[in-house]
């Protein structure tokens, strides 16, 4: 790609995310103050707002995300095949490999970074990390702020072209693309001893699919995807290599049109933000004048009222006669404003899913457990489009990490039914099936966790009738497959190899018991009489 191309695609990009640029920064406003400050040099928007709601909805509903769908102190995900007769073996593999993922990712910055992003996801309907790995090749994440990237998609609606626009000091630069590569201008300013540490050059990474590639090489200009550094100060390629895989996770709250760009639940009550914003600023003037109320006085009086805590006006008859000094204009209506407050507030609380949380929150003695789950089911369910989008959005980021430690030796050797060969004959591991086991996600699966448990139920009522209906059900797979739906760790259970050998070895425990009574028996008739 030459300077040209690359300048005009970024461009193309730029105004396909202008529509959302706007109501990024007016949501920012509203619902990420801090985050307008510190991205535009705004003054703080969280002086001028008058109420809080959304800006603390956002903030619980992110801290969720992170601690009902990612934890980073329980194992909150699995991989498994991808294939479904792939054997035991295999899906203890890909199990193993999970374990040790879950570790790399609590050593890393990853929840730091993950954080941020789900910040952007509640708040502006879009979050953005990057996934590569530090110069020890541990693991490395960096969130991209919504706004500083653009992004396409391909025909089946996955992120496969970004761009971002970002700056560094020539020191910088120099660090990561070596002072050979960089133009003239970022060369001056590394020159000199006062610029060397000022930001101020500006960059765009490109990563995009590679066309006719070779696919038999796998040196950097041959991989799938072509990661181009480009300067935008000296129009200039500084840096051109590839990817195995995306390394740029795109995740969207809801879907907004046909856009790569996401819906925020901000957006959907909006007017009752503002709504919120207008009727505390009235409810706080009406408090400030039934703290210090309308003064109406006559004329000559001017001067004359003492208006301190204890003060002593005197007065002459007559205005005394006509009711003066007196409280005037204060005969607002404090308590229908609060009602309308609040039904704007518990409307943005339900928008950010904020009775979802409660139902983790709230006191629990006096309910069954299945009207706890009932009420988790109603109440998470509503939460499913989102969490759905979130499994897919993150699908391409998991892939990566698990190409990463794969790569870098991190996991055991693979079992042959974990491997698949390719249409030249070339053997490689299969992309693992992510299952999430966070709170949100188990809550989802317990519907087909509860439907396993009834049919196995049912099973129980009618063997009675007929036991060989006993015989449609694989009771090793169905327990072990719901084991692993339930979370339980990989250690708990047996392979089947170990499995088939202590079922062996019983067999043969049990034949030697028999052949032993056997023995006994005919040495001793007389006994078996007894």
């Amino acid at each position: 790609m030459n300077a040209d191309e690359i300048l005009r695609s970024y461009h193309a990009l730029c105004a396909v995310r202008s529509p959302w640029e706007g109501w990024w920064r007016t949501l920012r406003r509203y619902v990420l103050p801090n985050r307008q400050e510190a991205e535009e040099g705004a003054a703080p928007e969280s002086r001028r707002l008058a109420d809080t709601t959304a800006v603390e909805a956002c903030q619980k509903l992110a801290s969720a995300h992170l601690s009902y769908l990612t934890p980073g102190h329980e194992l909150w995900f699995k991989w498994g095949s991808p294939r479904h007769d792939a054997g035991d073996e295999a899906e203890a593999w890909y199990n193993t490999c999970s374990d040790i993922a879950n570790r790399e990712l609590s050593l890393s910055n990853f929840y730091t970074a993950l954080h941020e992003c789900f910040l952007d996801r509640v708040a502006l309907g879009t979050g953005s990390l990057y996934c590569g790995t530090t110069r020890s090749g541990s693991l490395l994440f960096r969130h991209i702020p919504c706004g500083h990237f653009v992004c396409g998609e391909n025909d089946e609606g996955t992120v496969d072209t970004y761009m971002r626009e970002f700056s560094f000091t020539p020191h910088q630069a120099a660090s990561q693309f070596g002072t050979r590569s960089l133009g003239p201008r970022a060369q001056a300013m590394l020159r000199n001893p006062v610029t060397q540490h000022e930001p101020g050059l500006r960059f765009l990474h490109i990563v995009s699919p590679r066309t006719g590639r070779n696919t038999r090489r796998n040196n950097t200009r041959n991989k799938p995807f072509r990661s181009v550094y480009f300067s935008l100060d000296d129009n200039c390629t500084v840096e051109e290599s590839g990817y195995n895989e995306m390394p740029y996770m795109v995740t969207r709250f809801l879907r907004w049109g046909d856009g790569p760009y996401g819906l925020p639940p901000a957006r959907l009550v909006y007017p009752d933000i503002l709504q919120a914003q207008f009727l505390n600023r009235i409810l706080d003037m009406l408090g400030e004048v039934a703290a210090f109320p309308r003064i109406l006085e006559l004329a000559n009086q001017v001067g004359e009222v003492d208006l301190r805590a204890g003060g002593r006006t005197l007065i002459s008859p007559e205005s005394a006669s006509l009711g003066f000094p007196r409280e005037w204009a204060t005969q607002g209506r404090y308590d229908v404003g609060m009602d309308r407050l609040r039904q704007k507030q518990d409307a943005i609380r339900r928008a950010f899913f904020l009775p979802m949380l409660e139902i983790w929150s709230e006191n629990k003695q006096h309910m069954t457990a299945a009207e706890v789950y009932a009420r988790e089911n109603e109440r998470v369910m509503l939460f499913s489009p989102s969490f759905t989008l979130f499994a897919c959005d993150f699908r391409p980021l998991m892939e990566r990490i698990f190409a990463l430690l794969f790569r870098r030796g991190a996991f055991p050797r693979p079992p042959a039914s974990a491997q698949q060969t390719d249409a030249e004959g070339r053997a490689s591991v299969a992309m693992p099936q992510v299952v999430y086991q966070g709170r949100i996600a188990m809550v989802m699966r317990r519907i087909r966790s509860e439907g396993i448990e009834r049919a196995l139920q049912r099973l129980q009522n009618m063997a009675g009738l007929n036991p060989e209906l006993v015989d449609h059900v694989d009771l090793d797979r169905t327990f072990r497959l719901a084991a692993r739906m339930d979370g339980a760790p990989e250690e708990v259970l047996r392979s089947t190899s170990s499995l088939r050998r202590l079922r062996r070895k019983r067999e043969e425990q049990a034949a030697q018991a028999a052949a032993a009574a056997q023995a006994a028996q005919t040495a001793n008739p007389a006994a078996t009489l007894i």
